[in-house]
């Protein structure tokens, strides 16, 4: 081998490590900004689940302050149900009745803590949910609680055509007596303890089927929420555990 060869070698083996090197330090520095990116959304990720928690820990408080209205409104349609049922002909109804007409009519609806939901959807912040069990249950939370907000429409129609079925079954005169004394935040105070009011039989018939499928559906409503509870406390156990949060 002459010098010429020897020399040509050399400076391909040179070459070829400085081509290594650089090879290396741009690898190296790939994983490490990628190393990096992941530390960050880790992190990002932890952050959102921290905020994420406190909004469910007060949907769960939302949920169970809205299950007792649901089921007492319930419960006030059937004594309305059992009262007609005994009493077919009746043109008036003694006010214990007509405190349950009036409760009949609403009920209160939970509404959730959308602030970091939104804030995972609209910024992209879902994909950064690495864990797809806590992925798949926040899906299923989210469906759940799409489910509940979709009768809010549904409740407030139907509770405008359950007043005013009240405005014209209901004799305002009997009434007067409690309208002028009610200083209170809800139609049912200040209702005498004692005594009738009449109504107008012509809107009966409506009223009393109207108030057949709000029945109904208010039982659909407590099954939600009570089945919403579960997956929400489901939901806020899984995160606690997932990322060793309190």
């Amino acid at each position: 081998m002459n010098v010429q060869q020897s020399s040509g070698q050399k400076k391909i083996r040179e070459y070829f490590l400085e081509f290594l090197m650089l090879f290396l330090a741009i690898s190296l520095g790939f994983f490490a900004e990628n190393y990096r990116e992941q530390m960050n959304e880790r992190e990002n990720e932890t952050q959102y689940m921290e905020s994420f928690l406190h909004d469910l820990t007060v949907d769960t408080s939302n949920l169970h302050k809205s299950l007792p209205f649901l089921n007492d409104r319930v419960a006030s349609m059937d004594s309305v149900f059992r009262f007609f049922k005994a009493n077919p002909s009746a043109d008036k109804v003694p006010v214990a009745i007509l405190k349950h007409i009036k409760r009949a009519s609403w009920a209160i609806l939970a509404r959730r803590n959308t602030t970091t939901i939104s804030q995972l959807k609209n910024a992209g912040g879902l994909r950064l949910i690495k864990n797809r069990r806590v992925a798949d249950s926040i899906a299923k939370y989210d469906m759940r609680w799409m489910r509940i907000e979709s009768s809010y429409d549904r409740y407030m129609t139907n509770q405008h055509a359950i007043y005013t079925l009240e405005e014209q079954m209901l004799n305002a005169f009997d009434g007067l007596d409690a309208y002028i004394a009610n200083d209170g935040y809800d139609n049912q105070d200040n209702i005498p303890s004692s005594g009738f009011v009449r109504i107008d039989r012509q809107f009966l018939n409506q009223y009393l089927n109207l108030l057949a499928r709000e029945q109904t559906t208010s039982r659909q409503d407590a099954r939600s929420v009570i089945y919403t509870i579960s997956v929400t406390d489901n939901l806020i156990d899984l995160i606690r555990k997932e990322y060793a949060l309190k």
